[in-house]
């Protein structure tokens, strides 16, 4: 083969040997955000047929339905278990702890989200319905009930995530050294107060 044509077939094969680019990553900026609007679209539409029935996340019976972790429980729907949301903040993981911490839980139906941090001062339940309320518009009409024994004051929300997602409340408490926040988002009016009145009534902390 003459040595031109060499040169020809080598300038043709070139390119396609060349390595691709590499694209680096952009360090996350609002995980808490992120993370609840991933949540929220990885909810797939209302089914057109009957699911089949969901297995209790727990092995015993009476834990089913209850999250216990970091010297706390609250209750939760048995089909729909908490998990651990991990913050990162300046490229540090932040994990749940007694201190602090996030639970995210959520289903084809449902979305719920319950923080917690150590109390120093008063108590004011704005502090924690802010932390829950991200960037979700309140009603204006706050108000406090008494659930387990403890006043929780809660808002109803006139934010709609997604269209199975219509209706939701925030609630804030406190409980010995910690105050809490909780969020739902469901598909059926007063759904979300029924659940956090099951939610509450099974509530426990170290409170002194």
């Amino acid at each position: 083969m003459k040595p031109k044509l060499w040169l020809f077939l080598l300038l043709l094969l070139l390119p396609g040997c060349q390595s691709r680019p590499v694209t680096l990553a952009t360090p996350p900026v609002d995980v808490v955000g992120t993370s609840v609007a991933a949540a929220l679209t990885a909810i797939p539409p209302r089914p057109t047929y009957t699911p089949y029935p969901t297995q209790t996340p727990y092995p015993t019976p009476d834990l089913s339905g209850l999250f216990c972790e970091y010297e706390f429980c609250i209750g939760h729907p048995p089909n729909l278990p908490f998990f651990d949301l991990e913050v990162v903040n300046d490229y540090t993981t932040n994990r749940s702890r007694y201190d602090q911490g996030i639970l995210i839980g959520f289903s084809d139906d449902m979305y719920i989200f319950t923080a917690w941090s150590r109390l120093y001062g008063n108590y004011d339940p704005t502090v924690m319905l802010t932390v829950v309320l991200q960037a979700d518009l309140p009603q204006e009409t706050r108000l406090t009930t008494d659930i387990g024994g403890r006043p929780i004051t809660y808002v109803g929300l006139l934010s709609t995530p997604s269209t199975v997602l219509p209706h939701g409340l925030a609630a804030a408490w406190q409980c010995g050294d910690r105050q809490f926040g909780w969020k739902a988002y469901t598909g059926q009016e007063s759904q979300a107060l029924d659940l956090l009145r099951q939610a509450l009534e099974r509530f426990r902390c170290n409170a002194p």
